[in-house]
């Protein structure tokens, strides 16, 4: 029995689709722009509750919104607590915004707190849910519980978003790579992974 050509030239359609969306896939998740070769010697923890784990959503130079920034997206349900991963002073928060989503009208509606470290430059953490900010003045610890992930600003889904700069601006150098301390050891961050706050 024949089989109808109609039936043949679906086929043949799916899989050129499926094709080039696994090629767009595989090159959005694998290629990423320059960034800093600024790399700081302090080892952070992962910026979560120990024992938790959650995958890099988005690494350094990454294509959607990372390009030429040392920055980390954190994949993380709404909620989810958010730990330092150094400890510092508050700088500054927002956290009044309950809006989210793709498009530039979002970029300005994303939550965040930022902290100053003892060395003069600043953990920041955004993304964060509406009301999400825990610590909003003084003092903070390595490790501390200090705010909610969220999904407001320039997202696609929810996660936390995390950056170390040594000047509050968005040019490549401001920026500095960090390592972090893992279940595996110290290690730099690679996007795709995995990753464990050791207990």
């Amino acid at each position: 029995m024949a089989i109808p050509r109609r039936l043949v030239r679906f086929c043949k359609r799916l899989l050129v689709f499926l094709l080039v969306v696994f090629t767009v896939v595989i090159f959005f998740f694998f290629y990423h722009n320059k960034v800093t070769g600024n790399l700081d010697e302090y080892v952070y923890e992962l910026p979560f509750a120990a024992g938790d784990r959650h995958r890099v959503v988005q690494g350094y130079g990454g294509l959607f919104s990372h390009s030429h920034i040392a920055a980390i997206d954190f994949a993380m349900p709404v909620g989810t607590p958010v730990h330092a991963a150094r400890s510092g002073t508050v700088f500054s928060f927002r956290d009044d915004s309950d809006e989210g989503g793709v498009g530039e009208s979002y970029k300005r509606k994303a939550n965040y707190l930022m902290i100053r470290h003892d060395d003069g430059s600043f953990g920041c953490y955004w993304h964060l849910a509406l009301n999400g900010v825990l610590v909003k003045k003084g003092r903070v610890e390595k490790g501390q519980p200090i705010a909610l992930s969220g999904a407001t600003g320039l997202v696609v889904r929810p996660h936390l978003h995390f950056s170390v700069k040594r000047r509050l601006n968005y040019d490549m150098d401001s920026f500095v790579r960090t390592i972090f301390r893992t279940a595996k050891g110290e290690q730099l961050l690679l996007n795709g992974r995995a990753y464990k706050r050791p207990e």
